[in-house]
C-alpha cells in the first residue's frame, strides 16, 4: 500500500525508548487555525505533533469540522507543507465506539447493535484514511443504569478491534495501534485495581478471539487522574493516582494517556514526562485561544470605530448566542442544577460559555458572517494587517507551553 506521508515506524518501540523522557502531545483538531498554529510550532520546534480528532468533530459529513476522515488528511498534509513542516506527525481517533458519535451519543433509543455497526463503520473509515492510533473506547451505553461491567467492556471493546482488524487486513492496510479505557467516571476504571483489572480482563479476551497478536499494537490506556472539563476552565490533576495508574500501564506493556490535560500549570504539566505519562490530550484550552483572540480583535474593533458611522461586528455576541443555543455546555456546567438554574448559569457566565465550548458553533451561519464582518472592520481600520495570524499566533503560543513542558522541541527527529 503507498503512503501519503511519512509515518513513525515502529511507533510503540520508539516510543518505549522514550519513556520518561517525553511525553506525546495529543492536539484536538477543532479549526483549520488550531492544524495551522500546531505545525508552525512544529517547524519551529522540531516535534511531532499528535492530532486527536473525536467523532463529533470529524466522521464523514457528521462532525462540527466539517472534515470526513479523508478530508481531514488532506487538509493536514496540505497545512503542514503549507507551513514548512516535513517531518512525522501522528493522527489518531479519540473515543470512537458505541454511543460516541452524533448519530447515536447518550441515545438510549439507539439500540446496542446499531450502536456497534455505527462504531465499526467509523472505525473502518479511520483505517482507510490512514490513522496510525484508534481509541476504541466502549464504556458508553445509556441503555444501562450506572458503569457497565468491566467484562462487557472489555468483550465490547475486542469486538470493536476484531472488526478492524479484519478491515485492515482484508484491505491491506497499514497496522493501526490502539488507545483504550476512558477517564469518565461512568466508566468504571477510576480506582487502580479496576484500571489493572480492566488490561487484564482485555488482554484474555484478546487471546480467546485468537488476536493475541494485536497486543504489540496496544499502545495507550486512558486513566481518569483527576483532569475534567469546566466552564470556568480550572483543572486538577492527581499525581498520586497517575503515578499509580502509570505503574500499572507500565507492567502491561501500555503508556497511561491523560485526556481533558487542560489549563493545568506548567508546573503540573512539566512533571508529566518524568512520571512517565506517555501522551495527554489537549483542546479545549486551544480552541479557547482561538476565541480569546478574537475577543482581543472585538476589543480594537471597538476602540478603532468608536464615534464613526459604521457597524461593528458584535463577534462575542453572535458567539454567545450561538454557544448557548447549540453546544453542549450543560455537560460543563456545575453538576446536579434544574432548568432554571442551568438558565440562569447561562445568563450569568454566557461570556465564559463561549470561550470554553465555541468551537462547537464556528461554522454557525451568524458567527461566521459575524466573524467576517470582524475581519473586515480591522484590516480597514487598525494596524492590524492580518487578523488572521494574530489568531493563529495566540493559539500557537498556547500550544508552545505544552511543547516546552512535555520535552517535546527537537524529538521530530528522534522518531524519523
Amino acid at each position: 500500500m503507498k503512503e501519503s506521508r511519512r509515518r513513525i515506524k515502529d511507533l510503540k518501540s520508539q516510543l518505549e525508548g522514550k519513556r520518561g523522557d517525553l511525553s506525546m502531545l495529543g492536539i484536538c483538531p477543532m479549526s483549520e487555525e488550531i492544524v495551522r498554529a500546531s505545525f508552525r510550532e512544529a517547524e519551529r520546534k522540531d516535534f511531532a505533533p499528535m492530532f486527536v480528532a473525536t467523532p463529533r468533530q470529524v466522521d464523514a459529513d457528521r462532525g462540527y469540522t466539517g472534515w470526513s476522515q479523508k478530508e481531514l488528511v488532506k487538509f493536514l498534509r496540505s497545512t503542514a507543507e503549507d507551513e514548512g513542516y516535513e517531518s512525522v506527525y501522528l493522527l489518531a481517533r479519540d473515543h470512537g465506539g458505541p454511543y460516541q458519535s452524533v448519530r447515536d451519543r447518550d441515545d438510549p433509543k439507539v439500540s446496542l447493535n446499531d450502536a456497534m455497526k455505527y462504531a465499526k463503520e467509523l472505525f473502518a473509515e479511520d483505517v482507510r484514511a490512514g490513522f496510525d492510533i484508534v481509541h476504541v473506547d466502549a464504556t458508553e451505553d445509556p441503555t444501562v443504569e450506572g458503569a457497565l461491567d468491566l467484562n462487557e467492556v472489555a468483550d465490547r471493546t475486542v469486538e470493536l478491534i476484531s472488526s478492524i482488524e479484519k478491515v485492515r487486513e482484508e484491505e491491506d492496510l497499514s497496522g493501526v495501534h490502539y488507545e483504550v479505557g476512558t477517564e469518565e467516571i461512568t466508566g468504571g476504571m477510576t480506582r487502580p485495581e479496576e484500571f489493572e483489572r480492566f488490561i487484564n480482563l482485555l488482554k484474555s479476551s484478546l487471546s480467546e478471539r485468537k488476536l493475541n497478536h494485536v497486543e504489540d499494537r496496544l499502545l495507550f490506556i486512558v486513566g481518569q487522574v483527576g483532569t475534567t472539563m469546566r466552564i470556568d476552565m480550572t483543572n486538577k490533576f492527581e499525581f498520586d493516582q497517575a503515578e499509580k495508574l502509570v505503574k500499572i500501564a507500565s507492567q502491561g506493556d501500555l503508556f497511561l494517556k491523560v485526556h481533558y490535560t487542560d489549563w493545568l500549570d506548567d508546573s503540573i504539566l512539566e512533571e508529566f514526562p518524568k512520571l512517565g505519562v506517555g501522551g495527554a490530550n489537549v483542546g479545549p484550552e486551544f480552541a479557547a485561544s482561538l476565541v480569546e483572540a478574537l475577543e482581543v480583535l472585538e476589543g480594537k474593533e471597538k476602540s478603532a470605530l468608536e464615534g464613526v458611522n459604521k457597524g461593528l461586528s458584535k463577534m462575542m455576541d453572535s458567539l454567545e448566542w450561538a454557544a448557548i443555543r447549540e453546544s453542549p455546555w450543560q455537560r460543563f456546567a456545575p453538576e446536579e442544577m434544574d432548568d432554571q438554574e442551568l438558565a440562569e448559569f447561562a445568563q450569568d457566565h454566557s461570556r465564559k460559555i463561549a470561550i470554553c465550548v465555541g468551537r462547537y458553533v464556528m461554522n454557525n451561519p451568524e458567527v461566521v458572517s459575524s466573524r467576517r464582518k470582524l475581519y473586515q472592520n480591522i484590516e480597514e481600520h487598525t494596524s492590524v494587517e492580518d487578523p488572521h495570524e494574530l489568531v493563529i499566533e495566540n493559539i500557537r503560543e498556547s500550544i508552545s507551553r505544552y511543547v516546552k513542558a512535555f520535552n517535546l522541541p527537537g524529538s521530530a527527529k528522534k522518531f524519523e
